[in-house]
């Protein structure tokens, strides 16, 4: 009896195409992971991908990045002066990744104001690389086992006193680990929490 059951229910699931059967995986990123060059850095938040003036290329990329969740001191601009410490902020960025191949991830929206495309920035090294041993002052954020390095660029900036959380982006993926970040540099009063006021 319970054969006879049971065959009509394989024959139904058999023939139900397997994207109904499975619910497949998908995270709700807005595109593909992808790889580029720093080599324009703006201000303590955003870079270009290809040179200081802004471009798209055939497949609609922007490159200018800004990073996700992050918000740094804005720099002079017109007749607008610095912020406390952006100045100090876009030379640390440039520091971090001038120069260097980059990998960029994405979140639920690819773009943001300005329609610059946002991103959480990856960069990685050897264990000889000079920024590892740098890695050692914030607790070696992002060092694996053999020395090597792959950093979240926007968690060190933050971490490192360079940046603060961006609170209209709190929802993003690795939203804890910039709060995680922010917590310690605060109570370490790195960077702009021991130069600027609020």
């Amino acid at each position: 009896m319970r054969r006879l059951f049971l065959l009509p229910l394989l024959g139904s699931i058999q023939c139900t195409p397997i994207e109904e059967r499975v619910k497949m995986f998908d995270a709700g990123w807005c595109a593909d992971p992808r790889s580029g060059n720093a080599v324009c850095i703006l201000d303590g938040d955003t870079f270009d991908l290809v040179g200081c003036e802004r471009t798209v290329d055939e497949a609609g990329d922007d490159d200018r990045v800004r990073l996700l969740g992050i918000q740094a001191p804005e720099i002079a601009s017109g007749s607008d002066p610095a912020e406390c410490f952006g100045d100090e902020a876009t030379a640390y960025l440039s520091h971090l990744i001038e120069g260097r191949s980059v990998r960029l991830e994405f979140d639920e929206e690819c773009y943001g104001y300005y329609n610059r495309t946002l991103a959480w920035v990856f960069i990685s090294g050897e264990a000889d690389d000079p920024l590892r041993e740098e890695l050692d002052l914030f607790e070696e954020i992002g060092v694996n086992e053999d020395g090597t390095f792959e950093v979240l660029v926007n968690e060190l900036m933050v971490r490192a006193g360079y940046a603060r959380i961006y609170e209209a982006e709190e929802e993003g993926r690795y939203f804890d680990r910039l709060q995680q970040a922010e917590l310690q540099a605060a109570h370490s009063d790195q960077g702009l929490w021991a130069s600027c006021d609020g």
